[in-house]
């Protein structure tokens, strides 16, 4: 464990989740599991103090995840932040260093060039990361690191190359058994003396291990394919996961292990689930009887059977809130608690009808004036607005506050949570009923197509046979991967592209990095809960939200203006005609008419990761303007 490495408390989430590499100065580290962090490791009388400053609640998003994953969430947990540097007065007991493990283990002199393996927990910072090695470079005659002075020796630095499988599972690249991989009596580790060294060859034939024990070397050329590593590891992985510590490794005899190197994007994809917190979930009371700790306190303690009132009142008068109110929304829990949580358990399964609660949320009434804390709607009249935005839109939504859970799952890695057929790496040794998640508070932007012009627009030949082109793409994919096929319709196509175009001009146009702002789609073609909407949100608020600055540019005179504007600019490509004749580029040919220069975004704002995009469909082509949605109303 490392003394105190420190990042932003929601990057502990996501993007350096459980699992996931860490680049700090002059170190390589890993978060560490669940079973690490200081809510499981501090004493019971200090868990109370990392609960209230860490817990984060989201009822409608536990109860789904608890359907989900087969066993109970109750809660979801934040990072926690770093202890104070100077402390005066006694220390906040709610705050704790968070765990991380060392990884790679191999280290390299960047002076000398040997390889020396560095133990996981060896202290951060510590003398083992200096090089003490006592022999010099076989193509040098320098003085030996160990002969310097102890402030002069060179920081080892960790290994650019481990190895990895889709599993999850990761481990240090086999360095001694690939450097020896052409003699029949390898060195013991013992005797081995490893260096890496390199050449003037171009690529990886310029990265040499060698043992200067026996004199074998093998370059890295190679170590990069699917199958390099078969020899090595029999045909099956060995199963390490550092980041549960030594105990964690676990037997993996389906998968071999591949090079990859240790910053790259493939060496980890989280799976996150996000939530919008909506009424009646962001009323105040029902986020408080939300928490498993009151609601522990409530049901244990009675009175002949029956809730203590007392106690309730009590609860209530210290948490602020009217206690009326209170006592009958702890009742109607109690009573309704079982037959609520089975219906739950059923119906927040699909992510289908999961949006469309949020989809039914931005649409409905607005929240009551004491409940609009967490969740807050203005309706503008379409009709305010220039004269084709009535015919484009049935509904804008200004959302003014907003909050967002986000949760980790799960990761894989080599390939994204998709496309590993349901096996995602554990975050703990033993389940918990918690999740490290985070919320933040923003504001928004809701859209509501209109359903008449959807109707009259998808059905058009020319439209339908783009979309069926793009469909093809994504059956020929589901079947090499051997999984269902995804349907798209015109409306999601439409929807997206045009996500993205407006997200581009809202950056350009109201201060936001486009990095900032993200999109969530709401599309679906079932009778039951049929949606054709987006909502585009802030991303990057913090504990407090925004400033508004996004609301604003959804008012009529200014909402109008940045379609129209993004529409214009959407409809030239610095990379036409190459963009817009495009038949398939971007990832498996799953864009159309979209690149970087007029519709792609950074992926933490794509639901996609940027695929499923043509802007085509949204401004049609110079010659048939007919084709896209918007067509010539709004350019």
């Amino acid at each position: 464990m490392t003394d105190r490495p420190e990042f932003r408390s929601s990057q502990g989430v996501v993007p350096f989740g459980v699992g996931a590499v860490i680049d700090f100065l002059d170190e390589s580290l890993m978060c560490a599991g669940l079973d690490a962090w200081p809510l499981e490791q501090v004493d019971a009388s200090i868990r109370p103090e990392i609960l209230k400053s860490n817990q984060v609640v989201d009822g409608r998003l536990a109860r789904r995840l608890t359907a989900e994953l087969g066993r109970p969430i109750d809660f979801f947990m934040s990072p926690t932040e770093a202890p104070e540097l100077s402390v005066r007065g006694a220390p906040r007991q709610d705050r704790a260093p968070m765990p991380f493990v060392r990884f790679p283990n191999w280290h390299f002199c960047p002076r000398c060039r040997i390889l020396k393996h560095v133990p996981w927990n060896a202290p951060w910072r510590s003398d083992a990361l200096r090089c003490s090695n006592s022999g010099r470079r076989a193509d040098g005659d320098a003085k030996p690191c160990s002969e310097l002075p102890a402030r002069r020796r060179p920081r080892l630095s960790p290994v650019r190359f481990v190895v990895a499988c889709e599993v999850g599972h990761i481990m240090d690249f086999p360095w001694l058994d690939w450097a020896h991989s052409a003699v029949q009596a390898a060195c013991s580790p013992d005797t081995a003396k490893l260096y890496l060294y390199s050449t003037t060859a171009a690529g990886l034939a310029g990265v040499v291990v060698k043992c200067t024990n026996c004199g074998a070397s093998r370059s890295m050329a190679g170590a990069f394919q699917r199958d390099a590593l078969r020899g090595v590891y029999v045909g099956s992985c060995p199963g390490e996961r550092p980041w549960l510590g030594p105990e964690g490794a676990q037997p993996c005899p389906s998968q071999v292990p591949q090079t990859i190197q240790r910053g790259a994007s493939n060496s980890y994809f989280a799976k996150l689930t996000s939530s919008i917190l909506i009424p009646p979930y962001s009323a105040k009371i029902q986020q408080v009887l939300d928490r498993p700790d009151i609601w522990e306190e409530i049901t244990s303690t009675t009175v002949d059977g029956a809730p203590n009132m007392p106690l309730i009142k009590v609860k209530a008068r210290n948490l602020g809130l009217d206690e009326d109110s209170f006592v009958r929304a702890v009742l109607e829990r109690l009573t309704g608690e079982a037959v609520a949580a089975e219906a739950a358990a059923d119906a927040l399964v699909d992510e289908t009808r999961y949006r469309f609660d949020e989809y039914k949320a931005y649409t409905g009434p607005r929240p009551p004036a004491l409940e609009r804390h967490d969740f807050d709607t203005k309706a503008s009249d379409v009709h305010a607005y220039e004269s084709w935005f009535a015919e484009a839109f049935d509904a804008v939504v200004l959302v003014r506050r907003l909050r967002e859970t986000r949760v980790l799952t799960g990761f894989t890695r080599l390939v994204p949570p998709d496309a590993a057929n349901g096996a995602l790496a554990s975050l703990s040794l033993s389940p918990k009923r918690w999740l490290p998640g985070f919320s933040v508070r923003g504001e928004g932007i809701f859209l509501q197509f209109s359903k008449t012009g959807l109707a009259a627009w998808s059905t058009k030949p020319e439209v339908v046979a783009r979309v069926t082109g793009l469909q093809a793409q994504l059956g020929r994919i589901a079947r090499d991967r051997g999984r269902p096929e995804r349907i798209i319709s015109p409306t999601h196509l439409l929807i997206h592209s045009f996500a993205h175009l407006f997200i581009r001009q809202l950056a350009f146009e109201c201060g936001y990095d486009s990095s900032s702002l993200r999109e969530r789609l709401y599309v679906s073609d079932d009778p039951a809960h049929l949606m054709a909407g987006l909502l585009v949100y802030t991303a990057s608020g913090d504990s407090e939200g925004t400033l508004g600055g996004l609301v604003r540019q959804g008012e009529p005179k200014r909402l109008d203006a940045t379609i129209r504007a993004a529409l214009a600019n959407a409809a030239i490509c610095s990379s036409d005609p190459l963009c817009i004749e495009s038949e398939g580029q971007g990832t498996n040919a799953l864009n159309r008419a979209a690149c970087h220069a007029c519709a792609l975004l950074p992926e933490t704002s794509c639901e996609e990761g940027n695929l499923l995009l043509d802007r085509l469909v949204a401004i049609g082509t110079p010659e048939r303007p007919d084709l896209g949605y918007f067509g010539a109303m709004a350019i």
